[in-house]
């Protein structure tokens, strides 16, 4: 980055203008992931606005007695998930609520969201088999992918709607992405994280993955590598294939790599691998029933919920899309 490049601080500008994260749930975001809070912490922070229990519900499959959830039932709910996990849940249903409540056409969040989602739940079931990663990291890691494109779908919709139309898919070519929206998705991704309290090391790494940046000649935590191979996995299993082409992506996660042998007999693959293959190919061949991203259960209920706030703004779109895995 030069003196004359702004592109990350216009980045900067269009995250925090569409986010403005509560501070309750950056503290509970950077302590849960870090491992630093305790069960009773986690449960205090989480009754501050900004954090929308009832998604956790959801992705627990808890149905709550009353609208509002009560305190037993989000204790339970969070011990299933984890603190981890349920922290980077609120963190995604934090920026999707932020990004509806600013009333894009239903054409354009709608195709976005669950394409999102798709990958999402791939990062999910790639990170439980993957030794090193956890399912948590799996799921941050899709998001990051995504994190950069809603906020621009919130905030400059048109440009979004033009991009896309352009044919550019999901990561265009770094000339049209900053003359459309004054920097790029991968910069504004790396932002969305730093701005929820994943921290800087993330934030880093989830820029240098998702805009797959050169860094050969810079040392690098292991983070970044960690990341960068993941993402090329997730990418790779969404697009129906078995693993990534590049050999370091491989070596990073040499559990998951088909064994030669199997490949060349024709043979049943591992009994991890089968469980992967077949949890990933439900999602490709079908779509991800998950919906604890939505301020509502069903994206139908959460349309309404936008055409709430839709009267306050003045632009639309007659396009449809069709959202292609990255």
């Amino acid at each position: 980055m030069t003196d004359q490049d702004t592109t990350w601080e216009h980045a900067l500008t269009a995250v925090r203008s569409t986010l403005r994260v509560p501070t309750a749930l950056s503290t509970l975001i950077r302590g849960a992931w870090a491992g630093h809070l305790l069960p009773n912490e986690f449960m205090r922070l989480i009754g501050f606005p900004g954090c929308n229990a009832s998604a956790l519900l959801r992705a627990a499959e808890i149905s709550p007695k009353r609208e509002v959830p009560e305190a037993p039932e989000i204790e339970a709910a969070v011990q299933q998930l984890g603190i981890k996990a349920s922290a980077v849940m609120l963190s995604m249903n934090y920026v999707c609520q932020s990004v509806l409540e600013a009333a894009p056409p239903d054409k354009l969040w709608t195709p976005v969201l669950k394409e999102m989602m798709n990958e999402v739940e791939v990062g999910h079931h790639f990170g439980l088999s993957a030794d090193t990663l956890g399912s948590e990291s799996g799921m941050l890691v899709a998001f990051s992918q995504w994190a950069g494109l809603a906020v621009i779908l919130a905030r400059q919709p048109r440009e979004f709607a033009d991009w896309l139309e352009a044919g550019d898919g999901v990561v265009g070519p770094r000339a049209k992405s900053v003359d459309a929206f004054g920097f790029e998705s991968y910069q504004a991704s790396s932002m969305v994280l730093q701005q929820l309290g994943f921290g800087a090391g993330i934030a880093s790494a989830a820029a240098i993955a998702c805009g797959d940046l050169r860094t050969e000649l810079l040392e690098q935590r292991p983070e970044v590598a960690t990341w960068r191979a993941a993402r090329r996995w997730i990418g790779a299993l969404r697009r129906g294939e078995r693993y990534p082409d590049d050999a370091a992506s491989q070596q990073a996660f040499p559990e998951l790599v088909l064994p030669p042998l199997c490949e060349l007999r024709g043979e049943e693959p591992p009994a991890h691998l089968g469980i992967l293959y077949d949890s990933v190919g439900r999602v490709n061949t079908g779509r991800s029933l998950w919906t604890w991203h939505l301020p509502k259960p069903s994206y139908e209920e959460s349309a309404r919920e936008v055409a709430k706030y839709r009267s306050a703004h003045s632009y639309s779109t007659s396009r449809t899309f069709i959202v292609t895995p990255s």
